[in-house]
């Protein structure tokens, strides 16, 4: 093992208490894609400890795993229903998010409660405002929850945000006339972050993914402090230093060249870890108390960095991503976003689950 992923728990219920503002029967947590790498499982017990009840996922096999450790959660699958999965959402009391009025053609059927999803203005998923009363009635369909989504809520102050909330409301209003228990779902973790929310006599349930796991949920270039904690660090192992003279040239391509001696150490981790090849020599790795250059091409299993100025020995771990090396920086250098990066961390990372006082909760392979 060269390369560990600590998750740290009691960040992750900061965060969730962050964004729930004191109130954690509006905000759901979103742990598909495993929990965006980081487990789902260990992930939604923890969040339940914080008094989450609901989550979603993407795919019903995600639901079904979550079902097994959460029996009483409410548990919501996003792509919706089909023919093949129908029973399987059933057996394991799944509410699936109607996307389509076939699917609410499907999940008619079986008289069970479901999310429905309407389609604000992103053109993905979900009804067009005018067919969601006439299905609903069609179908007889028992619809706890109508849910749709923010596209630009990261932009504050952006003036789409209030025509979805407006084409929201417009559905929302007449139904919940119909149905008080109704509750509305719209808001992502920048629109929690940022206050971007529905009339407050509404009951709104908000759907937190990236700020929970410590990303920055805001726009590059609109930043803001919201007093979300880093949640996953990524550590790498130093398997060899080596003394490099000038004029040396290091790793595939010699895209680096030395203009001075230098001591460097070769870290165990590369991009079957999820550290980006585009942090070839441009991203830091943390040792020592400093911030050291990635010197070279990232490759598959390891990375170089410049060790001339730490007292580092072999065995020693540097921080890849972290407290000192953020995600959101590390994503913008990849020329990407924090989703991509946590989703695309390598499943032999050695996962180990701490919380704030660094005690030791648990692993995970």
């Amino acid at each position: 093992m060269s390369g560990r992923l600590e998750i740290d728990l009691g960040a992750l219920a900061h965060n969730y208490c962050v964004l729930n503002r004191g109130k954690p029967e509006t905000l759901a947590a979103v742990v598909k894609a495993d929990a965006y790498g980081l487990g789902a499982v260990q992930v939604a017990k923890a969040l339940w400890q914080q008094g989450c009840r609901e989550y979603f996922v993407a795919q019903a096999s995600e639901g079904v795993a979550l079902r097994a450790d959460l029996p009483n959660a409410a548990i919501y699958v996003l792509e919706g229903v089909t023919e093949r999965s129908v029973a399987t959402l059933q057996a394991h009391d799944l509410q699936p998010v109607l996307n389509s009025i076939e699917q609410c053609a499907v999940w008619g059927q079986t008289a069970k409660p479901a999310a429905l999803q309407l389609d604000t203005g992103m053109a993905r998923l979900g009804l067009d405002a005018e067919a969601v009363p006439p299905v609903i009635d069609r179908y007889g369909l028992d619809v706890g929850l109508l849910l749709t989504h923010f596209a630009r809520a990261d932009e504050v102050g952006h003036d789409f945000n209030a025509k979805q909330l407006e084409r929201a409301m417009a559905v929302f209003r007449p139904l919940q006339k119909q149905t008080p228990e109704l509750r509305l779902s719209l808001s992502n973790s920048a629109a929690c972050a940022s206050g971007v929310a529905p009339p407050a006599d509404v009951v709104h349930l908000g759907r937190a993914g990236i700020g929970l796991y410590g990303g920055n949920p805001m726009a590059s270039g609109q930043a803001q402090d919201v007093g979300l904690m880093p949640v996953a660090r990524v550590y790498g192992q130093i398997l060899q230093l080596r003394e490099i003279a000038r004029g040396s040239p290091v790793g595939y391509g010699s895209t680096y060249v030395a203009a001075g001696a230098e001591r460097l150490m070769i870290i165990g981790v590369g991009y079957a870890d999820g550290v980006p090849r585009l942090l070839s020599g441009q991203g830091h790795v943390f040792a020592d108390g400093k911030s050291c250059a990635i010197r070279g091409r990232v490759s598959m299993d390891m990375l170089h960095a410049d060790a001339t100025a730490v007292d580092v020995s072999v065995g020693d771990w540097v921080e890849v991503i972290g407290s000192h090396i953020s995600l959101d920086n590390v994503a913008q250098q990849a020329q990407t976003i924090a989703y991509e990066i946590l989703t695309g961390l390598g499943k032999r990372l050695h996962r180990v689950y701490r919380n704030h006082s660094d005690k030791h909760l648990g692993t995970s392979r």
